[in-house]
C-alpha cells in the first residue's frame, strides 16, 4: 500500500509503558487502502470499450521452460546452489527452440528479444495482433472513475513455435498488477530497531553489511535522494550516495509516481545493514513489466538478498503470471540466493472482506521467505517488551497470513502442517513489527513521519539476513541462500537454542488467524532475535545443514 508522510508521532503503547519519543501534532490519516476488486468484478463494474484496438499495446512476458526439470526440483530441495554458468548448462532452455520462438513472435506483428540466461522471452505489440497469435479475446474496459484497462477471461494458447519451448505467458491484462505493502501514519528509530530485535551485538562485532548487496523489486518511483539524504544524516548513517545504485529499462515499462514505498524499504534497510549495498529495478506495477525486471535482477546477480514489498491477491493472479515469476524464483534459488517477501497488509483477506480468506503472491510461493508483520510494545525502561499479531478490526488492517490455494505444503514445512490448510502452503514463514501504530521513523516527502506494514517488516529481515551472511562469510561458511529450511530447522529445535531465534508471538490475531504457540498462520515462527539467529544459523550450517 501507497505511504504517506505526517509529523513525527510517538509509539501507540499498552497503558503499562511510556513512548520514548516526543509526540507532535498528527495530520489526518487516509483509511488503509483496501484491495481492489478482483478482475471479474471489474469487469462487472466497468464500461465494455468492445475490442482493445491497434493503439493499445500488450507486454508479454513468455515463460521458458526449464531442461532436466526433475535434477533441477532436486537441488532446490537439497538447498545447494549452483553457478550462472553451471545453471544455463544444465537447465537452461535450448536456445535454438528460443530463437525459432522469437521468429515465430516477430512473424505474428509482436517485437520479440531474448537474451541468455534471461527465463524469458520479452514480447510486445498491439492488442490486435496478441489475441490472434494466442486466440483469446483481448477487450477494453473503463471503470466508473474513469481509469481504463484492457483484459481477456480467455486461457491462451500456445501455437507449436511457442509451445516448444515456452510454458506460460504474463501481461495479457494490465488491470491486475503488484501492489506495495506498505501504510502509514514518528516510530521505532534505528537505536530501537536495532535493540528490539537484537541486532547491536552483531553491529557491536564490526557487522555492517560490507560485501554484501540487497536488490530490491519496486514499482513507485524515487525521483531524488533528498529524503535517504536527510534519513542518514538524521540518525549518523553513511551517505546512501556510495552504496545505492537505481535501474531502469524502457522494457521494465514506467513506475508510479513517488508514494513512499521505495523510500521506506531504503531507509530500513539501511538502519540495519549502513554499508550494504542497495540495488533497486523499477518496473511498472502490471505482472508482464514487473516478470522481466525480476529476471534481469537474478540475471544480473549483483547479490545474494532480495527484498520484496510487493504482492497481489494469490486467487486473482493469473496462473501464467504465477507460474513465469515460479520459474524465475526457481532459478534464484537455485543460484543461492534469499528472497523475502511481504505478506500483505489487509490481514487473512488480501483479496477482500467480500472474498474468501486468501494469501498474497508471491509471498504463498513455496520458494521465497514470507515476512508477516506484529505490533510491538515496549517496556516502561524503553527496551523490548512483547509483539502481537497485528490485526486492526477498525480499519481492517492486519499482517497477512493462511493457506496457499495452489501449491502444496513444502518438505521444510510438514512438520507445521495445520488442517485448516488442507496439505497446502502455509505463510507467513516469520514476521517482524508492521502495525502502523507502532511503526519505523521514515523520511519522506521532507518530512519526519511514521510507515508500517509488512513492507516494513521485510527489508528489516532482509537487511539483518546481510549481517548474517556478513559474519558467516567471515567464518568461511556459506551464504544463507534459501532461508526456509533454516528457520524451520530453528523454530523446531528452539528449545535447545539458548537463547531462542524467535520472539514467539502468541496473542492478537490477523482479523482471521490467532497467534499461538510455535508456528501459526498470523505470525509463522514470530520475529527474531537477531544474535542468537545468527548462532543458531552457524549451528546450523556446521552442523550439516544444507
Amino acid at each position: 500500500m501507497r505511504i504517506g508522510h505526517v509529523i513525527a508521532l510517538g509509539l501507540l503503547l499498552l497503558s503499562a509503558c511510556q513512548a520514548p519519543h516526543t509526540a507532535a501534532p498528527l495530520r489526518s490519516l487516509p483509511a488503509i487502502p483496501k484491495p481492489p476488486p478482483t478482475l471479474a468484478t471489474a469487469i462487472e463494474r466497468a464500461a465494455h470499450l468492445g475490442p482493445a484496438d491497434q493503439t493499445t499495446t500488450v507486454y508479454l512476458s513468455f515463460g521458458l521452460k526449464v531442461r532436466n526439470q526433475d535434477q533441477l526440483a532436486a537441488l532446490l530441495a537439497s538447498g545447494k546452489a549452483v553457478s550462472p554458468a553451471e545453471y544455463t548448462r544444465r537447465f537452461g532452455p535450448d536456445p535454438a527452440q528460443v530463437q525459432r520462438a522469437v521468429a515465430a513472435l516477430d512473424v505474428a506483428g509482436l517485437h520479440a528479444s531474448w537474451q541468455a540466461p534471461s527465463s524469458l522471452i520479452a514480447s510486445d505489440g498491439p492488442a490486435p495482433a496478441a489475441a490472434a497469435l494466442l486466440s483469446v479475446d483481448i477487450e477494453s474496459y473503463r471503470m466508473p472513475d474513469g481509469t481504463r484497462f484492457y483484459a481477456t477471461l480467455d486461457p491462451p494458447r500456445l501455437p507449436p513455435a511457442l509451445a516448444a519451448v515456452t510454458s506460460n505467458v504474463s501481461g495479457l491484462d494490465d488491470y491486475r498488477h503488484a501492489r506495495g505493502y506498505a501504510v502509514r501514519p514518528g516510530g521505532l528509530i534505528p537505536v530501537d530497531v536495532l535493540s528490539y530485535y537484537n541486532i547491536k551485538p552483531l553491529r557491536d562485532a564490526g557487522l555492517d553489511g560490507t560485501g554484501q548487496t540487497i536488490m530490491l523489486p519496486e514499482i513507485d518511483d524515487l525521483p531524488n535522494l533528498k529524503d535517504l539524504d536527510k534519513f542518514a544524516s538524521e540518525f549518523g548513517l553513511p551517505a546512501f550516495g556510495p552504496v545505492l545504485t537505481l535501474k531502469r529499462d524502457p522494457s521494465w515499462g514506467t513506475p508510479e509516481k513517488a508514494q513512499g514505498e521505495t523510500v521506506l524499504d531504503l531507509e530500513i534497510a539501511h538502519a540495519v545493514a549502513p554499508n550494504a549495498k542497495l540495488v533497486v529495478y523499477f518496473s511498472a506495477p502490471d505482472f508482464g513489466h514487473g516478470d522481466r525486471a525480476l529476471d534481469q535482477m537474478v540475471t544480473d546477480h549483483l547479490g545474494s538478498i532480495i527484498s520484496e514489498s510487493l504482492g497481489s491477491c494469490e486467487a486473482d493472479t493469473p496462473s501464467g503470471a504465477r507460474n513465469v515469476y515460479a520459474s524465475i524464483q526457481d532459478r534464484a534459488i537455485a543460484l543461492g540466493m534469499s528472497h523475502f517477501v511481504a505478506s500483505g497488509d489487509n490481514g487473512a483477506y488480501t483479496c477482500g472482506l467480500d472474498q474468501a480468506p486468501a494469501g498474497s503472491f508471491p509471498s504463498t510461493l513455496p520458494t521465497v521467505t514470507s515476512v508477516g508483520g506484529t505490533s510491538v510494545f515496549e517496556s516502561q525502561q524503553g527496551v523490548y517488551y512483547k509483539e502481537y499479531a497485528w490485526g486492526s478490526p477498525i480499519d481492517q488492517s492486519g499482517g497477512g497470513g493462511g493457506a496457499s490455494q495452489f501449491y502444496a505444503v513444502p518438505a521444510y514445512q510438514k512438520n507445521e502442517v495445520q488442517a485448516s490448510s488442507h496439505g497446502l502452503r502455509q505463510v507467513p514463514d516469520v514476521a517482524a513489527d508492521a502495525d502502523p501504530s507502532t511503526g519505523f521513523h521514515i523520511v519522506f516527502g521532507g518530512q519526519d513521519g511514521q510507515a508500517g506494514g509488512t513492507s516494513a517488516a521485510t527489508p528489516l529481515w532482509a537487511a539483518t539476513i546481510a549481517l548474517i551472511n556478513q559474519d558467516l562469510k567471515q567464518k568461511a561458511l556459506r551464504e544463507v541462500g534459501f532461508a526456509n529450511p533454516a528457520l524451520y530447522w530453528m523454530g523446531e529445535n528452539s528449545a535447545k537454542l539458548n537463547p531462542s531465534p524467535f520472539h514467539d508471538v502468541t496473542a492478537g490475531n490477523n482479523l482471521y488467524f490467532d497467534g499461538a504457540t510455535g508456528w501459526d498462520f498470523a505470525t509463522g515462527w514470530g520475529s527474531m532475535d537477531a544474535a542468537a539467529m545468527d548462532a543458531g544459523w552457524i549451528r546450523y550450517i556446521r552442523g550439516g545443514g544444507a
